[in-house]
């Protein structure tokens, strides 16, 4: 990451891709938010999680939609997300979630048993309102549509169900998929589909090649309030804006041109991170 006053030197990391945040960072936007400018390959004109198993679409959407269950950091634990705990009968065939009660959409609205429904719902009947187009993540990962899933239910504010027509070992794991992010869904004044999360981002800015996410909640200590995603062509085009002082952290597909200082963490999805400080 570039620092404030402009000293730069190249440091690259090998992490999980979809582990981003929360990043420490200084002050360096115009308002002084603490931001980081992040460059991608290519930038979604706008946010669904569920039109892409990886890549772009997977890692900004994470910052925005919460999951049932999530991945602990960079590695491969689970642990609870918006379910706070499960259960699954003798047959292996019913998964009961009983979720949080202090979850509320970015506008306050609260998230309840029946918005996790809907927004599986859009996923499972692609000629329903507001479905995703294309609707990847939901064929890809539930072998089909509907695939292994028979039924949804909400039977009260706080459970959700998912009745299987077998059993299926790897759900957690699928559930913690960002595709399988809880949005809230409407139609915004142009007639699109507009999309509500509740995670620690929401969307402040969304056009071609440049969407930027502000913190959805008050920032503690010297942590990121403000993420920039903006598309970067190549590596050259990267070092350059490096150099310039206005990209931090670039994602390119492949090994960078630079790999000095090169470090690795765990992690199931890696992506390569270039940070400059």
């Amino acid at each position: 990451m570039r620092s404030c006053d402009g000293r730069a030197s190249g440091l690259v990391f090998l992490l999980a891709l979809l582990g981003l945040v929360p990043l420490l960072v200084t002050p360096c936007a115009a308002d002084g938010r603490r931001e980081v400018r992040v460059g991608l390959p290519t930038v979604p004109a706008s946010l669904d999680p569920a039109t892409a198993i990886s890549g772009p679409t997977a890692l900004i959407s994470r910052q925005v939609f919460d999951t049932l269950v999530r991945y602990h950091g960079g590695g491969t634990d689970l642990e609870p997300g918006l379910a706070t705990r499960w259960t699954i009968s003798a047959d292996g065939l019913t998964w009961t979630f009983t979720l949080r009660e202090d979850v509320t959409f970015h506008d306050g609205t609260p998230l309840g048993a029946r918005d996790v429904l809907a927004s599986f719902e859009r996923l499972r009947f692609p000629d329903r309102p507001h479905a995703p187009n294309p609707d990847v993540v939901w064929p890809a990962l539930f072998r089909g549509l509907p695939g292994v899933v028979k039924e949804l239910q909400a039977p009260d504010a706080r459970t959700f169900q998912m009745i299987l027509v077998q059993p299926y070992a790897p759900l957690l794991t699928v559930l913690a998929h960002p595709g399988f992010g809880v949005v809230r869904a409407s139609t915004g004044a142009d007639g699109g589909t507009l999309l509500m999360g509740s995670g620690p981002f929401r969307i402040a800015e969304s056009g071609p090649g440049r969407i930027v996410l502000d913190a959805a909640r008050p920032v503690v200590g010297n942590r990121v309030e403000r993420l920039v995603f903006v598309e970067v062509a190549d590596d050259a085009d990267a070092e350059a804006a490096f150099a310039a002082g206005t990209l931090d952290v670039w994602l390119p597909e492949g090994p960078p041109r630079r790999q000095e200082n090169a470090l690795s963490t765990p992690g199931t999805r890696v992506g390569l991170l270039v940070w400059q400080t």
